[in-house]
């Protein structure tokens, strides 16, 4: 096995994607959160492709894909999902998505039920009026300034959450590479009309918490549960960077909710 990059072109631009794992095995799509990348998986997919054959995709305008200068909504972002699968020849796979790549995958899932055959949403949000007002103020865009002191806020604010300076670099290489569009995703899903697309998700559903979240925890999870089938609803130790924080629990619990859930369409 070894790891395989690649780009699919779609109407908004080049996307970038990941790929590793046997090339039988079941197909498990992982989608970041803003302004995150694949990287946010690099140590997942190590563990997870082991078994399975993973597919970690840059958002558009995130990673190594290209930028645009539009804003896009969440259902861009899904079928940009779908252009790369349809791009890689897959016809089913698991999904996967953490905070934003979670409102990605459940899109996906409304929009291409026949194409999913599990979903499991990594800190996912119910979005209502109430989570747009409290999550707005904290979608603000950044600009550079002449001083660079962007760098510093930047550097100071991930502090707030992450203490390890490695990881917090490799955050910041994420957003920076976005640039001064790193917000588009964040702002995507303040428009995205969930109550109205859960009711068209088929799929055996997860939800997965990270207990030091400071933005979602398993309260929200009753929400989800009154529509979305079959779902059961999971707690791990860690926070907003739980992918990246906690590789080896968050693989293991990706294996076990695509052995437990997995159901062809």
């Amino acid at each position: 096995m070894s790891r395989e990059r690649g780009f699919c072109q779609t109407p908004l631009g080049l996307v970038h994607y990941v790929v590793d794992g046997p090339r039988e095995a079941r197909v498990v799509v992982l989608l970041h959160q803003t302004p995150r990348s694949s990287d946010e998986y690099a140590e997942v997919m190590t563990f997870l492709s082991v078994d399975h054959r993973v597919l970690a995709i840059d958002t558009i305008g995130y990673g190594c894909s290209d930028r645009i200068a539009t804003q896009p909504s969440i259902a861009d972002y899904a079928d940009g999902v779908a252009r790369v699968l349809d791009h890689l020849g897959i016809a089913v796979a698991a999904l996967v998505g953490h905070h934003t790549g979670a409102f990605i995958a459940l899109e996906f899932a409304a929009a291409h039920a026949d194409r999913v055959a599990a979903l499991m949403l990594s800190g996912p949000v119910f979005m209502d009026d109430e989570a747009r007002t409290a999550l707005a103020p904290w979608f603000v865009q950044w600009h550079p300034v002449n001083d660079g002191q962007h760098l510093s806020d930047k550097w100071t604010r991930l502090g707030r959450w992450v203490n390890d300076p490695s990881l917090r670099q490799r955050l910041l290489a994420d957003v920076f590479r976005a640039g001064e569009s790193s917000e588009q995703g964040h702002l995507a899903i303040l428009d995205y009309p969930m109550a109205d697309r859960l009711p068209l998700v088929r799929a055996n559903s997860v939800l997965l918490y990270a207990q030091q979240d400071p933005f979602c925890d398993a309260s929200q999870s009753h929400r989800f549960s009154q529509v979305l089938p079959v779902t059961r609803v999971r707690e791990v130790d860690g926070g907003i960077f739980l992918p990246t924080e906690r590789p080896s629990t968050f693989a293991d619990e990706v294996r076990a909710f695509v052995r437990a859930s997995w159901r062809t369409p």
